[in-house]
């Protein structure tokens, strides 16, 4: 099955990628999971469940603000370091290794769950929701932040063309990466749908990836298994890939500072019951 799934739907895979993801990428994410965490309003003691919590960040969000959190996730590595890092933040967190699609925790422990950017990962996203609704007490909210607007995904634009330019226009692929299926409106409610969740409510929220420079940026790009894939496919031409990606990006931002712009859907539904 393994052999079916792409890189970053392989749990062992993010093993690898544990220190150069939280330091590149989660603070991103945060943008997204801020907004999450809003739409679920906990409340001093909740309980709460992250599922697919890769390096933490959205976990120890909540319980800095007075949550109990509970944070899963299918690599070992990854959850290592969520508890490493809530013991060095005296923050109330535990993690799990676990599979989003069966977890191993009774009906209705928690009050409130989320997923950024996560479960959308899944091979079957919608029994990974219906699982995290199962946990969640009824009425409980459930947030989900997902992919859209990928030709305004700016980072990953940027280096596609860095390589076109480098390597020539490459085929198009035969389907979109699994994070895009909920790209449309639409897809994403039919997944709440499928999940038995009610109310859903979604909206469209902007924010950029932002790095020290363009040079560091690029020395950090494999920062999950499918950048590490896509930098890895390029071969041979690799560093010129690369060295286009750092030239146009400090022409257009300077030698400084670097902002790349994407968008994502947040969603939020209450469990029945």
């Amino acid at each position: 099955m393994t052999a079916d799934l792409e890189p970053d739907q392989q749990a062992a895979r993010w093993n690898d990628h544990v220190c150069v993801y939280e330091s590149v990428f989660e603070p991103f994410t945060n943008r997204f999971a801020e907004r999450a965490i809003e739409a679920l309003l906990p409340t001093p003691g909740t309980r709460c469940l992250d599922v697919a919590a890769g390096t933490g960040g959205a976990a120890l969000r909540l319980a800095a603000r007075g949550a109990e959190v509970l944070a899963v996730d299918a690599a070992p590595a990854m959850c290592a370091r969520i508890c490493t890092r809530a013991a060095s933040l005296g923050l109330p967190v535990t993690a799990a290794a676990m599979d989003a699609e069966r977890l191993a925790l009774p009906d209705h422990i928690a009050s409130a769950a989320l997923s950024i950017f996560g479960i959308i990962l899944c091979p079957d996203p919608a029994r990974a929701l219906r699982e995290m609704a199962r946990v969640v007490r009824p009425g409980g909210q459930i947030a989900l932040v997902t992919w859209t607007e990928p030709q305004h995904y700016e980072l990953a634009a940027r280096l596609i063309a860095a390589s076109a330019a480098v390597r020539g226009t490459p085929a198009r692929p035969a389907s979109l990466p699994a994070q895009l299926r909920f790209r449309e409106e639409a897809a994403f409610r039919g997944l709440f749908a499928a999940a038995g969740l009610t109310g859903e409510r979604v909206e469209r929220i902007e924010a950029p990836l932002q790095a020290p420079s363009a040079r560091w940026l690029a020395a950090r790009l494999a920062f999950a298994p499918g950048m590490a894939a896509m930098l890895a496919g390029q071969g041979e031409e690799r560093e010129a890939v690369l060295a286009r990606f750092v030239a146009e990006l400090e022409r257009d931002s300077g030698t400084g500072p670097v902002a790349l712009r994407a968008v994502a859907f947040l969603g939020a539904a209450r469990c029945p019951g």
